[in-house]
């Protein structure tokens, strides 16, 4: 079957990341974050959730977070109000980040 006969077909990967989350202060706090940090993503506000995407990678520090909620924040917090993403997720104490590669620079040897 052609790509003419399927016109949704794409023939090239995506590089587009995304998450999903729910509104909360902890929410808000990373959509400010990210606004400011990585003025390249789209955030659609969906009433109920946030909708973040960026081509490459998204990145989120708890600790800078942390200080537009004007107090700290952990990863298990910040994972409670996600609904979604898509991407390769890695989370560690401190940070969640998503990426579009399969396997991210710093784990290649």
């Amino acid at each position: 079957m052609s790509e003419q006969a399927i016109p949704h077909l794409q023939t090239k990967a995506r590089d587009t990341v995304g998450i999903s989350l729910m509104r909360s202060a902890e929410s808000e706090a990373a959509v400010e974050y990210i606004e400011e940090n990585f003025p390249d993503a789209s955030v659609h506000d969906r009433d109920v959730f946030f909708k973040i995407e960026r081509d490459g990678k998204l990145e989120f520090d708890m600790n800078e977070i942390g200080e537009y909620l004007g107090r700290e924040l952990d990863t298990d917090i910040f994972l409670v109000n996600m609904s979604s993403y898509y991407g390769r997720i890695v989370v560690s104490d401190g940070k969640v980040e998503i990426f579009s590669e399969i396997q991210p620079e710093r784990f290649r040897d």
